[in-house]
């Protein structure tokens, strides 16, 4: 378990140093790409990501990982737009049963019981994956993006700028992941303009560019 645990934690740091954005069109595919290739001993790695890897938030999971292998470190395969009417934990049963790769990165949010089951029985894969909750031995480790700072920054310039004394935040679905950031934004306005009025709106997606630009 400790080979495993050091294992995940130099994946953890491919992903920190690869954070960019992927440019549209990027990646091995688009869809499912559960299918592991021969690994040459490698470290067998599988994605697992709600949304379409277009999204930032998985996209910079895929792209580090794909550097990650494109560097000779990883095998890497993944399935992208699984969505969240209960393919995550098929997809995740099917991958773990036939691949049985050494880790699944991916994102928990709106899957987060499915996910949890199938880490629980399958011990013998690490699972890695973005979660408001907390870790699980011997298997099941976290991360977040804690942006919740640099967004109660952001809120300071805003209520400092604003001309109107009027200003806006968007957000995808109103879960305590985006809501610690949206209050720390508020939180940051009014610290500098207690009389500011901030209007918060949520488009119900964590995909959704049209709406976003709507809202």
């Amino acid at each position: 378990m400790l080979h495993r645990i050091l294992l995940t934690i130099a994946l953890l740091g491919t992903l920190l140093t690869g954070c960019v954005a992927p440019p549209p069109g990027a990646g091995d595919a688009t869809g499912a790409s559960s299918a592991a290739p021969a690994n040459d001993g490698k470290l067998t790695v599988f994605g697992a990501y709600a949304t379409a890897i277009e999204e930032p938030w998985d996209g910079v999971i895929h792209t580090a990982l794909n550097k990650a292998q494109e560097a000779g470190d990883i095998t890497y395969t993944y399935s992208d737009d699984i969505g969240y009417a209960g393919d995550m934990e098929r997809i995740l049963r099917e991958v773990a049963e036939e691949n049985a790769p050494d880790i699944i990165f991916g994102d928990a949010f709106g899957n987060e019981e499915a996910v949890r089951r199938v880490a629980k029985d399958y011990p013998d894969i690490a699972f890695v994956f973005g979660s408001g909750g907390g870790p699980v031995e011997p298997n099941f480790s976290v991360f977040d993006n804690w942006i919740h700072e640099p967004a109660y920054l952001c809120g300071i310039l805003a209520g400092g700028l604003t001309k109107s004394n009027v200003i806006g935040v968007v957000g995808g679905l109103p879960v305590p992941e985006v809501n610690r950031i949206v209050n720390a934004f508020i939180a940051g306005a009014t610290s500098v303009n207690p009389d500011v009025d901030v209007k918060t709106t949520f488009i119900n997606s964590w995909f959704d560019p049209a709406a976003a630009k709507e809202a």
